[in-house]
């Protein structure tokens, strides 16, 4: 595939969805839609490379009939518990006594310079906060007087071993990676307002297989990680306590589950048990089975943030992904966190009947990779000496990661 056409993959533990995107100038149209129940895959690592590589290629193969393209290249979210996020810090001289963009990069190598286990991938080095001259922190330091410039930033690092078993993957299918992203960081871009990003907000994505967290303050990530507690917890806890099917407790999940006496109605609901029996679920025990699930989440949650609240406390939550969906989840997310919270839907996917269609919770994570990728790529209509400058530029950065784990080895 060439020219505006972004293409987003995300490879979840319930379903593959593949997005085809083309930039223009008023921002992004959303062309085609193709998704299939995930197989071979459990919370974001490959399982059975067979049965991935199968549901990824029909995927790929419905959104490439829809749009009329032929897919090549895409932006791969990244997820599950070996994704990693680090602290680091790095300092440098400011040479010409105003801060250049020559400085930013010194200091940014600098932070970067942390020990990585062989095992391990640094897929992001996201800064926090720049001081100069030991005074207050700032966001931008180009243009600044000082003689010290110093950097916190996020290093986002990821299991070598899963990624290279998704590679093969993609590879076996004819597929390109563009950039593998840490899921949170896309689904971020469609689903915060800036201003969020600069108050103060906490996202949560409840996944299928796990929950990832994104705090976010003053406009940069502060911290993140991902909690093995996701949506199929939730229906699996329905299958073993009313011995249902898997289908079947999905199914009684989303259509009547809620975690609030009084919802899902009054009315006696009819399913059928594994052995065949006729079954009568009343939807208070639906609650009195999803409830103590959903808290054992927030308090994995709070435990995680624990260490961070006090110095970056969000003014809010934004909870997001098929998990989100869940009748009386945001009432329990403001009663477990004390934070206001709203429910995160896909912003900037156009106006046509598609990217309407996709202003959903379960579509967050595949709509932040199609904003990523036209974000990473530029405005439409670049020249081709951009093009040209912007592949030596990735050519160099992949040789340089080579080499630094070529020296690793040899060390």
């Amino acid at each position: 595939m060439s020219g505006p056409y972004i293409v987003a993959l995300d490879v979840g533990s319930t379903k593959v969805c593949t997005l085809v995107g083309k930039a223009s100038p008023d921002g992004l149209e959303v062309l085609a839609l193709g998704e299939a129940p995930s197989r071979g895959v459990q919370k974001g690592m490959v399982v059975d490379m067979k049965e991935a590589a199968e549901c990824i290629r029909e995927a790929v193969a419905e959104a490439e009939e829809l749009s009329g393209l032929s897919i090549k290249t895409v932006y791969v979210g990244l997820s599950g518990a070996h994704v990693q996020c680090l602290q680091s810090y790095g300092a440098t001289g400011i040479k010409g006594k105003v801060v250049a963009q020559g400085d930013v990069q010194r200091v940014l190598e600098s932070a970067s310079a942390l020990y990585v286990p062989l095992d391990r991938e640094v897929l992001h080095v996201l800064p926090s906060e720049y001081i100069i001259d030991s005074q207050e922190p700032v966001l931008r330091p180009l243009g600044m007087s000082g003689v010290r410039l110093e950097v916190r930033v996020q290093v986002i690092t990821a299991s070598v071993a899963v990624l290279q078993n998704l590679q093969r993957v993609l590879q076996s299918v004819g597929l390109r990676v563009a950039e593998m992203v840490f899921q949170p960081l896309a689904t971020a871009q469609a689903v915060l307002s800036e201003e969020e990003r600069r108050q103060g907000v906490l996202l949560v994505d409840l996944g299928g297989g796990t929950t990832h967290l994104a705090l976010f303050k003053a406009g940069t990530l502060r911290h993140a990680a991902v909690l093995p507690v996701g949506g199929a917890h939730l229906t699996n806890d329905l299958a073993v306590g009313l011995k249902l099917s898997q289908s079947q407790a999905e199914a009684l999940k989303l259509k009547h589950g809620g975690l609030l006496n009084g919802q899902g109605g009054a009315t006696a609901l009819r399913c059928t048990t594994l052995s065949g029996r006729p079954l009568q679920v009343h939807p208070q025990e639906l609650v009195r089975i999803l409830r103590p699930r959903c808290q054992e989440l927030f308090e994995l949650l709070k435990v995680e943030l624990s260490e961070h609240l006090l110095r970056h406390r969000p003014c809010s939550v934004v909870l997001t992904g098929g998990g989100a969906a869940l009748q009386g989840i945001l009432e329990m997310a403001e009663a477990e966190l004390s934070l206001p919270a709203r429910l995160g839907l896909p912003q900037g996917l156009g106006s046509a009947l598609l990217g309407e269609g996709l202003r959903r919770p379960q579509y967050a994570a595949s709509a932040g990779l199609l904003l990523y990728g036209l974000q990473a790529e530029g405005p439409p209509g670049r020249s081709l000496w951009q093009g040209l400058l912007q592949d030596m530029a990735q050519g160099w950065l992949s040789l340089k990661r080579i080499f630094t784990r070529w020296g690793k080895s040899q060390a």
